[in-house]
């Protein structure tokens, strides 16, 4: 009896033991660094996919990069599908290519300008109800057709989606994935910023297409659909705004003829705090960023008490007009709450915000702004003198 109960036990836990069947193996799947959406002329959706040549990524594909363009080529390859929906473009992009399509490498999902002032909430749809794309990918809009960035051959990265992603990581403009996508256009502002792409002109010695796409401005929507943009020195304010300035540098001018003060700050407290004054409604933007002078081209020694408190004055002063700068452009002509006023106003003032969430659009405009700005230098430097030069010297 325990003989055939053991064998029992044996023969049932055969049947359940997962077994090698249903693999897939890395050399059957085609592994997406980088997706575009493009509209056609005949108002279809046409995906370009950017896909890595697997034997390029050993050393030998490294070396022969550096010979040049031919070199670069062969680390990814481009496949078009085209189709009435996502679902349906990826189906005839999946005949074209001989591997099976595998996101778990895609990065970088990328609009077309004209297909984000159509509106992408049928896109969006799909990436975030299917399975497979990565939340945490990045989303941008391209300056023109989208696939252009995914056809070019960049001379440092591997691959242009590569580029994207680290300059998207390095915080120079604004950075949102797909989850956060997804919370913007759900939260009570119902509305988002992408980061705007371009492509860098060719220098003379470049190889055609040896060039790489770069981050500048922001693509402004409401709902879903992208109406309007702003420039980089606005985006800058917006970074301000919502709390998401990073490694950045400040750079202004004193009294002195032609002098200069550049400025790396270390550190950027904002806080966004909300008042309702009668029917006035008043957001108050708190602003606490401390700095080190990393480049001193006047003749003005930060030592001094006199001067130090001339140049905070001035740095409050540049960080002022940037968030009005951001404020005229975004609320004044956009009229779009990017900087998400509706959720702070909303956590505050519950009971009022119900009585005007449905008119928020036509309030937001006018929404009272006070700038509360203080800024300190903290470092003048390894030097206290301008310039390094000795005082005597001067």
């Amino acid at each position: 009896m325990k003989i055939g109960w053991k064998i029992c036990l044996l023969l049932l836990s055969i049947c359940v033991l997962a077994g090698c069947w249903d693999r897939t193996e890395l050399n059957d799947l085609a592994l997406i660094s980088a997706l575009a959406l493009d509209q056609t002329e005949d108002n279809q959706i046409q995906v370009t996919a950017q896909i890595l040549v697997p034997q390029s990524q050993d050393g030998a594909g490294v070396s022969g990069a550096s010979g040049g363009s031919n070199g670069a080529a062969r680390h990814t390859v481009i496949r078009t599908g085209k189709g009435l929906n996502m679902s349906d473009a990826l189906s005839k992009l999946q005949r074209v290519v001989p591997r099976k399509l595998f996101w778990g490498q895609c990065k970088v999902f990328i609009f077309s300008k004209s297909l984000a002032e159509a509106g992408i909430h049928d896109h969006f749809d799909f990436l975030i109800r299917h399975p497979n794309p990565r939340e945490h990918a990045y989303l941008l809009v391209s300056d023109g057709k989208a696939a252009d960035a995914l056809e070019l051959f960049p001379p440092i990265e591997r691959t242009s989606a590569e580029v994207i992603r680290k300059l998207t990581e390095l915080q120079i403009g604004i950075k949102v994935t797909m989850e956060q996508m997804s919370m913007m256009l759900k939260s009570d502002s119902q509305s988002a910023a992408l980061p705007f792409v371009h492509i860098l002109p060719l220098a003379k010695s470049s190889a055609p297409f040896q060039t790489i796409p770069y981050i500048m401005g922001t693509a402004i929507f409401k709902k879903d659909k992208m109406v309007g943009e702003i420039s980089e020195k606005e985006t800058r304010g917006l970074l301000w705004i919502i709390n998401k300035i990073k490694h950045y540098t400040i750079t202004f001018t004193m009294d002195e003829k032609d002098s200069v003060i550049s400025l790396n700050p270390v550190t950027a407290d904002i806080k966004l705090i909300p008042n309702i004054d009668g029917d006035t409604w008043i957001m108050t933007i708190q602003v606490r960023t401390e700095g080190t002078i990393v480049q001193n081209s006047t003749h003005m020694d930060p030592m001094k008490p006199e001067v130090i408190n001339s140049m905070n004055k001035e740095f409050e002063r540049v960080v002022k007009d940037r968030i009005k700068l951001a404020l005229q452009v975004v609320q004044d002509q956009l009229k779009v709450d990017v900087f998400n006023f509706a959720k702070v106003f909303h956590r505050k003032y519950p009971k009022q915000w119900a009585q005007v969430k449905d008119n928020w659009e036509a309030l937001f405009p006018k929404v009272e702004v006070r700038i509360d700005v203080q800024a300190n230098i903290l470092r003048t430097g390894l030097v206290n003198a301008p310039g390094g030069v000795p005082e005597e010297v001067e």
